[in-house]
């Protein structure tokens, strides 16, 4: 998956449920339940992904099997059948997607919800002050 499509997923997600926040519950949103749709969004995002690679690949494979039996024999066994079965079998990340997933997630909302944290501080710390 492109890095850009992942690093925009993960910044443009809080942004939505901010800007939603602001315009269908005026803002009564706590910052723990931001961070929390953000990192659950993140999260789901990772499983689909993971789904849709398999259903990829599975493709791939299943395109080898030229009479639709679901076995691979004969002509069918060829240098590019292999690559595509190791790639389907040898793939451990897929697999593991919803612990690394929810792992990865935990640690996304943390890390959001102290960055909303510090921003609101921040603003409330301006606004006090006259600061811009």
């Amino acid at each position: 998956m492109n890095l850009v499509i992942v690093l925009g997923g993960l910044l443009f997600t809080p942004v939505v449920i901010g800007i939603a926040n602001d315009r269908l519950c005026a803002g009564r949103m706590k910052r723990y339940l931001r961070a929390l749709l953000s990192a659950l969004v993140v999260y789901l995002f990772i499983i689909a992904s993971a789904v849709y690679r398999q259903y990829e690949l599975d493709n791939t494979l299943a395109s080898f099997d030229l009479n639709g039996d679901g076995v691979f024999s004969g002509s069918e066994i060829t240098p590019q059948q292999d690559k595509a079965m190791l790639d389907v079998i040898a793939d451990t990340g897929r697999t593991l997607a919803p612990f690394t997933g929810a792992v990865f997630s935990v640690c996304y909302f943390l890390l959001l919800w102290l960055l909303l944290t510090l921003w609101s501080g921040w603003r409330r710390g301006n606004r006090r002050h006259g600061g811009a």
